[in-house]
């Protein structure tokens, strides 16, 4: 389920702006039809600026036939692109027709395509908490790293998000947060004993102390 009051709290956005009805009508000639959860996140928020600021890019229907290479892309709906186009989020066309299919990484072929998330809403909340996890106004302006013995103490200090995604292939991306105006996005390669590394932030300096008090002693520069 989308929680659009989520994405515009970890945003900032001020007011949404949709996609038009053009703009998804131009997508649906080439697909024949988009699922009913990607359609209703297009029309709330398709158009909305925030969303070009983090380290990816989202394919928004406007752009979509802009390029060559996602014109040209068959395989199914492009989501989001990797900032250096390594890997992209899509929709498989043959699960196009369900009202919430999961979405798969793309690699260009190289690799076979794996599970990204198990929905397309469980991937727009993930994905939109990880691209606004780089455009925090307050952040600590580099990347810091929970050892495997301290996670249990971390966990236990903030609250966990019922949503997590794959990335780059091996890589779990998993949420949290101690105030609606912070987040904590957590990165474990997947199949390994290792630890976190945390890219955090908060849109607001009293949202972003509660969360480095919470983090006092248990998290260290990577």
């Amino acid at each position: 389920m989308l929680d659009f009051d989520f994405i515009k709290n970890v945003y900032n956005i001020k007011k949404f702006h949709g996609s038009t009805q053009e703009e998804i009508a131009v997508l649906k000639q080439k697909f024949g039809e988009i699922p009913k959860v990607l359609e209703d996140f297009y029309m709330k928020a398709g158009n909305t600026n925030e969303f070009q600021y983090g380290q990816d890019t989202w394919i928004m229907p406007k752009d979509y036939f802009k390029c060559a290479w996602t014109a040209d892309f068959n395989e199914g709906i492009i989501l989001l692109n990797e900032n250096q186009g390594v890997c992209q989020a899509y929709i498989r066309k043959e699960d196009l027709s369900l009202p919430d299919p999961p979405v798969y990484e793309w690699s260009g072929g190289y690799e076979e395509p794996c599970l990204c998330a198990m929905s397309v809403s469980e991937f727009l909340m993930a994905a939109s908490a990880y691209e606004a996890a780089f455009t925090f106004e307050y952040n600590p302006e580099e990347f810091y790293y929970v050892e495997c013995c301290d996670i249990e103490e971390f966990e236990s200090r903030l609250e966990k998000y019922p949503f997590k995604m794959k990335w780059l292939y091996d890589v779990e991306i998993i949420f949290y947060s101690n105030d609606p105006g912070n987040l904590v996005a957590a990165l474990c390669e997947s199949g390994e004993e290792g630890g976190l590394q945390l890219i955090y932030g908060a849109v607001n300096e009293e949202a972003y102390n509660k969360l480095e008090k919470a983090l006092d002693g248990i998290c260290e520069p990577f």
